[in-house]
């Protein structure tokens, strides 16, 4: 069920700039020079876009090991979330070239949430040290965590969750099961306006 959910996210996804793409291609057939250069132009775009939106869901979901920077994750994250509509602020963050393990994927996910939060675009602001904590904050108009979100971070089941949230809402439940897995720590900072989200290594015990 989780993987039907995965796959239905990923295909609404995609399907914005394929449609695009195909319609451009249509008008490659008329005989209006301008026209063709515009469809030209469109499909040139949407192809770009096509391509970002799978790195970045191919990083975030999928069976790869790369290594992920918070660099990187910017490089990739730049025209993806939100649509484009959201913009990925990492100015405050420390050590953006150093590798985040496990942490990297689950920050994927969490911006994915984030973006999710900002239903009229915005910014996410992320800041913080990848070697302690980072957190995660969106920030513009109407700006609001998925409900359904705290109860997953004290520890309600992902799989019930994506089944309620569906495919729109899939981000939340896989951003949680990652970490779960790969021990990392999940949690809502409460302040003045909306709470951080933050994401931090598991602190294994010294041996010996």
């Amino acid at each position: 069920m989780l993987a039907e959910l995965v796959c239905a996210r990923l295909t609404h996804d995609l399907s914005g700039p394929l449609a695009t793409i195909a319609g451009a291609v249509e008008l490659l057939s008329l005989d209006d020079e301008e026209a063709r250069q515009e469809a030209m132009q469109l499909a040139g775009e949407a192809t770009a876009q096509l391509a970002h939106r799978l790195k970045y869901l191919r990083a975030a979901w999928g069976a790869g090991g790369q290594e992920l920077t918070i660099a990187a994750i910017a490089a990739m994250a730049a025209g993806v979330l939100g649509g484009g509509r959201v913009v990925l602020d990492i100015a405050r963050v420390a050590g953006t070239d150093r590798s985040l393990g496990a942490q990297g994927r689950v920050l994927l996910n969490a911006l994915m949430v984030a973006a999710d939060a900002l239903p009229r675009g915005g910014t996410i602001v992320c800041a913080g040290d990848p070697g302690t904590q980072l957190v995660v904050q969106p920030v513009g108009e109407g700006a609001a965590w998925p409900r359904g979100l705290a109860g997953l971070i004290a520890g309600n089941d992902p799989i019930a969750a994506a089944q309620e949230a569906g495919p729109r809402g899939i981000a939340a439940p896989m951003m949680i099961a990652l970490a779960r897995r790969d021990g990392v720590a999940v949690s809502l900072l409460m302040g003045s306006g909306l709470p951080l989200l933050a994401l931090s290594p598991e602190r294994r015990a010294a041996s010996g």
